[in-house]
């Protein structure tokens, strides 16, 4: 099997090969007409945006059939935690989109993928019998002149649509500006400028001022559970690690299933959706306000409780309980959802593909495949004589090919390996196919 701390040689190898063969002068001139580029992209930065973020905050509501989504409100944040390079989304993952338009001269600025818990909502038994809304949250970089803010959504793994317009003037007098000072903040990692690093803030739910201690040296063991794989130990630095000492009036989390309630700062819980070990909160407002106290671009939640547990969504948010046996290998595992939009790799509650997928086409995450067009997922990484798809036999335990199960389903999806971080608890590396996933993003943010 390739080995994930390979990866880094082979990106940089293929991005860098045509200079080998130039000669000298023109190597100079090529290195000044890519210093330009780069250059060139901060500027459009400056031209269109300034170095703060400005937050759409929204209700989504609807049904299995139907969505639709409100307007909440507008609000400024200190600090534009992204890269001022990338800009545009080049993954398209994720179950929406947001796009950004000037409104002068029409042109794309700003995109991301992401999803929600409301999307995970839609496929339950709830969704078919009732209407529901849940509350969401957006960000992007704060705009000098006027933008159209689009919200896309696609159905299953097919093609996006528009769900939502606004048209924002960053002038308007209605837009937030509210200070904040209620919290301390801590600087748990620094590797450099927040616009060319990975930014992650830490954000602790169900401890007391009493505790806060306890958080502390809980933030510092699971970074270093994180930098115990790859590709974060190669890459320590370019990842940054922030906390805000966000403290709850009790201490633990709510756990419904067993008439549980705390009285905490986000209002975690576990049983989302029925399931027992599903950790999330639905209080996005409160979430995000305390995530504004630093440069962000994941947030990442510190559950104090021992029960077994977590949650991970695209670019929305990832929890972990604190104390359980499995929370170091939970933490990476829900971190690989939240920042690479990596699908689970085990089956879970559905009996059919079809109940969650389309079938015609290939499922957006990077790290499962229904082989519709398997040249487009990781076929140039399987080695020649490796069948596909490939029998979880011992002979291929260590091989890349495409094992079925995968994706909550166990027939007609397929996973990369036999066993991977995003499978079980098993194991405690991301496998190839997902850790240049994961590298791969680690990179578009820390350029």
């Amino acid at each position: 099997m390739k080995q994930c701390n390979n990866l880094t040689f082979s990106i940089f190898l293929t991005k860098s090969l045509f200079f080998l063969k130039l000669p000298q002068k023109k190597l100079l001139l090529l290195s000044v007409v890519l210093f330009s580029f780069n250059l060139q992209a901060q500027i459009e930065f400056d031209k269109y945006f300034t170095d703060k973020t400005l937050r759409f905050d929204y209700t989504i509501g609807g049904n299995h059939n139907n969505s639709y989504v409100f307007y909440n409100k507008l609000k400024e944040e200190p600090f534009w935690g992204g890269s001022k390079i990338n800009l545009i989304d080049k993954f398209n993952f994720g179950d929406f989109r947001i796009l950004v338009n000037d409104s002068a001269s029409n042109e794309l600025i700003y995109s991301r993928g992401y999803s929600t818990l409301y999307y995970e909502w839609l496929d339950t038994d709830e969704a078919k019998k009732t209407s529901r809304s849940f509350y969401e949250s957006v960000t992007i970089p704060y705009p000098k002149n006027t933008v159209s803010l689009k919200i896309q959504m696609r159905k299953k793994n097919t093609e996006f649509f528009t769900l939502f317009e606004i048209f924002i003037d960053p002038n308007n007098y209605s837009i937030i500006k509210d200070k904040q000072d209620k919290y301390e903040i801590k600087r748990l990692q620094y590797s450099g400028n927040h616009h060319k690093k990975l930014d992650i803030v830490i954000i602790p739910d169900g401890y007391t001022e009493k505790e806060i201690k306890k958080f502390h040296d809980d933030c510092e063991r699971f970074i270093a559970y994180f930098f115990n794989v790859e590709p974060f130990k190669t890459h320590k630095d370019k990842i940054n690690f922030w906390a805000v000492d966000a403290l709850s009036e009790e201490s633990g989390t709510d756990i419904p299933g067993k008439n549980i309630w705390k009285n905490t700062v986000i209002n975690t819980h576990f049983h989302t959706f029925g399931y027992d070990r599903y950790l999330t909160t639905q209080d996005v407002e409160s979430l995000k306000d305390i995530a504004a106290y630093v440069p962000y671009d994941q947030i990442y939640i510190l559950v104090n409780t021992s029960k077994y547990g977590g949650g991970g969504i695209y670019n929305y948010y990832s929890l972990c309980s604190a104390d359980n046996a499995l929370s170091g290998k939970v933490f990476t595992h829900e971190f690989g959802h939240a920042f690479a939009a990596l699908a689970d790799e085990y089956a879970y509650g559905y009996g059919e593909a079809e109940d969650i997928y389309d079938m015609t086409v290939e499922p957006w995450q990077a790290n499962i495949t229904n082989l519709v067009d398997f040249a487009s997922k990781w076929k140039n990484m399987v080695d020649a004589g490796t069948p596909i798809p490939t029998d979880a036999t011992p002979e291929n335990y260590n091989k890349i090919g495409a094992f079925e199960g995968a994706g909550y389903v166990e027939k007609n999806i397929f996973r990369p390996t036999y066993d991977c971080k995003m499978r079980s608890n098993i194991t405690d590396e991301f496998c190839p196919v997902c850790c240049k996933t994961v590298l791969e993003m680690l990179l578009f943010y820390a350029e």
